[in-house]
């Protein structure tokens, strides 16, 4: 991936920091209307059809392309802007993920907001996986939403994932 000049990655984090802030203001929506406990499966419900629909999409394309969806090629395929990521330096300021370094900034005076910020990941990233490859699974070992220096995670071939158990859903897309 080319490097780009730090403007250009800044105004990539910004259309991730105005993400992370719509996530955060639907979640504290249906938190204040419904709950915390009513709200978190509609939330981890609207995050599993996200990653549903944009990994049918990643996996038609990598179908269409001829390529098998494996990891290899859904980190090819990615649609997320990901100079946003790779090319965030430390002198930079923040944290290497836009939306952790957003979501952060609400857990002092939204506390609950924490396990909602680590549902989106988890979620989002395990049901991508699966449902793009539909043999792996995933798990996060580390995160910077728990005050980890960094995020990392942990790929592993997953048999509910090959008949069709997705680990947030009633099961993956068609």
């Amino acid at each position: 991936m080319e490097n780009l000049n730090p403007a250009g990655i800044e105004e990539t984090r910004l259309a991730c920091r105005q993400f992370a802030m719509l996530y955060f203001n639907f979640c504290r929506i249906l938190v204040e209307s419904l709950g915390e406990e009513a709200a978190l499966p509609l939330v981890r419900r609207t995050v599993f059809n996200l990653s549903i629909d944009r990994t049918g999409r990643m996996r038609d394309k990598a179908l269409s392309e001829g390529l098998p969806a494996d990891l290899q090629n859904f980190t090819k395929l990615n649609d997320l802007p990901v100079s946003a990521w790779d090319n965030w330096q430390p002198e930079m300021g923040g944290l290497r993920c836009p939306y952790a370094e957003t979501w952060v900034g609400y857990f002092e005076q939204y506390p609950w907001f924490k396990r909602f910020a680590s549902l989106y990941c988890d979620v989002i990233d395990t049901t991508n996986i699966e449902n793009f490859t539909r043999t792996l699974s995933h798990r996060i070992t580390c995160s910077l939403l728990w005050g980890d220096s960094s995020c990392a995670h942990e790929y592993f071939e997953s048999e509910k994932v090959k008949q069709g158990i997705l680990t947030y859903g009633e099961g993956r897309s068609n």
